[in-house]
């Protein structure tokens, strides 16, 4: 799958490709290989377009069927598969009016167009008068209201649905969008209808190419492989699979590294793969710079064909890049994280708009982008998401629809089910023997203490989860257990006398508690803390080469009460500032030491510190995150279903297929964030 990306067939490409006639004779196909193809798949109930297809995407499968009726009847052949494409249309036209059917890009203009060119050939349509007005009325409607703005976006769009418009295209104006492979925006059937008009030699290469690599017919998209191994390679990370990937990961990263630098058009003309790219290469430690978003500001996105098209997809994928801002400078991302954002807030509430997938997963992921910033997104939590909403038949939308292995198939799910209950497995014998050891330190018997023992265990275990840092985990976890307790203590769990017993316990450190005259409670807390403390000391020589013992000796808490840093700008601010300007000021400062955290830690060039070890920064700071974006989230009980689902809960891939069958019918229904 990262050698090589599979895309299905486009029935309607094809039709338009077996449509362009010969050179030589105008009487015959230039590519009869496409036509053969045409004959040879029609499915049972007299369509084409893809097996197996989607409720709700009807309308997909009669704009294919009525291009495929089409291309036979423009040369004379297979009358008994129209005769049955015809049935088919006459069967299911309803589906026009269908407000909850998801529409292929361009139908209200292609199909109409295409239902006047086939009784221009003389096929006798089942299509009644009024449904044909309807239909009309539509096209006109959209035709009027792009004119109206005559925007650029509106007339790339036109060029993009070229081979339904006739004779109404100015085809040399449209030849401003053929690529360097020959193609106008990457479509078969566009190209198709371009190099029919205009005999363009760079338009029959790119066709030639695409039917060389395919066979006998084409994609409705051709060539996507940098985009699909990049979708590849976020999908592996979303599940938690990437760690059995390092090589190819890192090939594919370096492929696209050098296709950035090289300004390649498959990057830089689409502004989803452009983003997905910045992203992926920026967070991986390759130094490419957020120039190129420059020319998807606000409005020049808005004025391009992605733009008219209200693209949720590419607003999304704009948004996600905009989150790994690390300079200072970057206010085209600063603005692109402000502009993409309130586009999503808006398309996430129930209005119709376009986007490249059935419109519930996309709902799902701007639901998920904005609720899960990337700098709050605990990895096992989004894991586990990940894998819950992880569609096996995920179907694409273009002016037809498509589907690929590479962006999503069985095997990726069953591995990343595997590899979550195996790790889950794993941190539940952790936790067992967690709480083996905080009976045995008798530390249950401090009944002032808050017992956050799943707690610490789900904090680890959602960021450092590889089964190679257990040793990491239990130290962690010892620690956060005994710093809670050691709080509670000092808060309302102790005498003045107690605190000062335990304070010179830890200064003398070897002391012998047995000998010493101290209350039940001291005991324990010291001697869970010297045990505990001497423990990590002898991992740490075994890991480091070195005892860290003293150094976790000298840690103490901050002392109690002082004044935070909201009440301290207030203070200083001499009465002018409000509570709520402190707040926004100190939401600024901490935006900012957080992208220069960011900064630090994808910096590979001068940087001695290893990325692992820098990444359990980032990884401690979307831990305080979650625990203070709202209050003392510590104290919380809200935080329960994710222990659970982190620690306790597996997942059972049988119920992921169950429920997928069962989402089926509502797959249109608006998630609102």
């Amino acid at each position: 799958m990262f050698n090589k990306v599979e895309l299905s067939i486009s029935s309607y490409d094809t039709a338009w490709v077996a449509m362009v006639p010969s050179s030589t004779s105008s009487g015959a196909p230039l590519f009869p290989q496409c036509l053969n193809w045409l004959l040879d798949s029609q499915l049972f109930d007299g369509s084409w377009g893809l097996p197996d297809r989607h409720p709700l995407l009807m309308n997909d499968a009669l704009l294919s069927t009525l291009a495929c009726i089409l291309a036979l009847k423009q040369w004379g052949i297979g009358e008994d598969l129209m005769d049955k494409g015809l049935k088919f249309l006459e069967s299911n036209i309803t589906s026009i009016n269908d407000e909850n059917q998801h529409t292929p890009i361009g139908f209200d203009l292609l199909f109409p167009s295409m239902i006047e060119y086939a009784q221009n050939l003389g096929i006798n349509l089942p299509i009644g008068a009024i449904s044909l007005e309807a239909m009309i009325r539509k096209r006109e409607i959209e035709l009027q209201r792009g004119s109206h703005s005559n925007s650029e976006g509106w007339r790339a769009y036109l060029a993009y649905v070229s081979e339904g418009m006739l004779n109404s295209q100015d085809w040399s104006a449209i030849m401003k969008h053929q690529r360097k492979n020959g193609s106008l925006f990457n479509s078969p059937s566009t190209t198709a209808a371009a190099f029919q008009h205009l005999k363009n030699a760079d338009c029959l290469s790119y066709l030639q190419s695409v039917l060389e690599k395919f066979g006998n017919a084409v994609p409705t998209v051709s060539p996507l492989d940098i985009y699909a191994r990049l979708y590849m390679i976020d999908n592996l990370e979303r599940l938690g699979i990437d760690h059995h990937f390092k090589s190819e990961v890192r090939s594919v990263l370096e492929e696209t590294h050098r296709y950035w630098m090289q300004g390649m058009e498959d990057i830089f003309l689409d502004p989803t793969t452009c983003a997905m790219a910045f992203r992926m290469l920026r967070l991986n430690g390759y130094d490419v710079s957020s120039d190129p978003f420059y020319q998807y500001s606000e409005d020049k996105f808005s004025n391009s064909l992605k733009g008219y098209l209200k693209d949720v997809g590419a607003i999304l994928e704009l948004y996600r890049a905009s989150q790994v801002i690390i300079h200072p400078d970057e206010s085209v991302l600063v603005k692109q994280s402000s502009w993409t954002r309130q586009l999503l807030k808006h398309y996430s509430s129930p209005h119709r708009v376009y986007a490249d997938k059935l419109r519930s997963h996309v709902y799902h992921e701007v639901n998920e982008a904005l609720n899960f910033p990337y700098h709050s997104n605990l990895e096992r939590l989004l894991n586990r998401r990940s894998i819950e909403h992880y569609n096996v038949e995920e179907i694409r939308i273009l002016k037809t629809s498509y589907r690929s292995c590479n962006l999503a198939n069985q095997e990726t799910l069953n591995l990343a089910v595997e590899d979550f209950n195996i790790f889950q497995s794993i941190h539940g014998k952790e936790f067992k023997q967690l709480a083996r050891w905080y009976t045995e330190s008798r530390l249950d018997k401090l009944k002032f203490a808050r017992s956050k023992l799943a707690y610490n265990c789900f904090l680890c275990a959602a960021t450092l989860f590889s089964p190679e840092l257990s040793d990491a985990r239990i130290s962690m976890v010892k620690n956060g257990v005994l710093v809670t307790i050691v709080d509670d203590f000092f808060d309302v769990g102790s005498s003045e006398e107690e605190q000062v017993d335990l304070i010179q316990l830890v200064e003398q450190w070897d002391a012998d508690i047995n000998t010493l005259c101290c209350s039940e409670t001291v005991k324990i807390i010291f001697s869970a803390i010297h045990s505990t403390t001497c423990e990590i000391g002898e991992k740490s020589v075994k890991r480091q080469g070195r005892n860290v013992k003293d150094d976790v000796i000298r840690n103490r808490e901050s002392e109690e009460g002082k004044l935070n840093a909201v009440t301290l700008h207030i203070v200083h601010g001499n009465g002018v500032v409000t509570e709520e300007e402190a707040i926004d000021k100190i939401k600024g400062i901490i935006e900012d030491k957080r992208r220069e955290l960011l900064r630090l830690i994808l910096q590979e060039k001068g940087s001695v510190v290893p990325r692992a070890c820098k990444d359990s920064f980032w990884k401690m700071m979307k831990v305080l995150h979650l625990v203070y974006m709202k209050d003392d989230g510590y104290t919380s009980e809200e935080m329960h279903s994710s222990v659970n689902a982190v620690l306790k809960e597996p997942i059972v891939l049988g119920d992921l297929l169950v429920d997928s069958q069962q989402n089926l019918s509502p797959l249109l229904k608006p998630q609102v964030v």
